[in-house]
């Protein structure tokens, strides 16, 4: 258990420092939401090296009444160990409300241990998000695309009976490359290493069958946007920095081939 505690502290030691490195300016506007997060994913095991999983979720937001975004995501996994896999995931997320489409490109690394009932689950890795369909944006402004990310998440769940086994996680994302300007120059500005995301989900889950399952659980997300603007009044420029606070119910089925 030691050995986990330590794996967990060294782990989320890359997520320390939240904070711009530098900002001219520092705005906060704060948002919040409640969304319904739903789908389904189909996964499982060719033979002892070798999986994969298929998945597709919907959001509805605006106090669950609007049909907003729809991912559509593809993982395959090695397992190295039985309890140690590497897979990578490619990820198409559509957004309904403004054109967005992004492509997300994750590499990750899972380590799962069990103790009787109890499993916990370490996982980390990369990702990279590209933003490739998008309006335009507005004059003045500016954002890093593509954004550089890590990503490393802890969880746990427990078999409490063969047909329930509650579960919680929470997941920190570390925003690597800061944005630049239309003369791609660096030096005059930057946005800082810092948090995009941290989110966390505490639900239960019901087991239909030894194959197919339904989960039931509430999710917090705190996601954090950050941005040059030339239309400061104050100053020639300054970092603008949006929360946006949700709060998902959420369904999803799960499917094991």
């Amino acid at each position: 258990m030691k050995k986990i505690l330590t794996l967990c502290i060294a782990f989320f030691a890359l997520f320390a420092t939240a904070e711009p490195l530098s900002a001219q300016y520092y705005d906060t506007i704060e948002g919040e939401d409640t969304q319904l997060h739903t789908g389904f994913e189909v996964g499982g095991k060719f033979n002892s090296r070798w999986g994969m999983n298929f998945g597709t979720e919907l959001y509805y937001g605006n106090n669950m009444s609007e049909y907003q975004k729809i991912y559509a995501r593809l993982m395959v996994d090695y397992y190295l160990l039985p309890n140690l896999r590497l897979s990578p995931m490619l990820m198409q997320i559509v957004n309904q409300k403004n054109g967005a489409v992004t492509m997300v490109y994750d590499f990750n690394v899972f380590y799962t241990h069990r103790i009787n009932k109890l499993s916990l689950t370490l996982r980390g890795g990369t990702r990279l998000q590209d933003a490739v369909g998008v309006k335009p944006k507005r004059n003045g402004q500016v954002h890093a695309n593509p954004e550089f990310m890590l990503r490393g998440q802890i969880a746990a769940g427990y078999r409490l009976m063969n047909w329930l086994e509650p579960y919680a996680n929470i997941e920190a994302f570390y925003h690597l490359n800061p944005a630049t300007d239309d003369n791609h120059d660096p030096e005059l500005y930057t946005v800082g290493h810092y948090l995009p995301r941290v989110r966390s989900n505490v639900g239960l889950k019901f087991h239909l069958t030894s194959q197919s399952a339904i989960s039931l659980y509430w999710r917090y997300d705190h996601t954090k946007s950050k941005y040059l603007s030339y239309e400061l009044a104050d100053g020639p420029f300054g970092i603008i920095t949006k929360n946006n606070v949700v709060n998902f119910l959420g369904i999803f089925y799960h499917q094991k081939f």
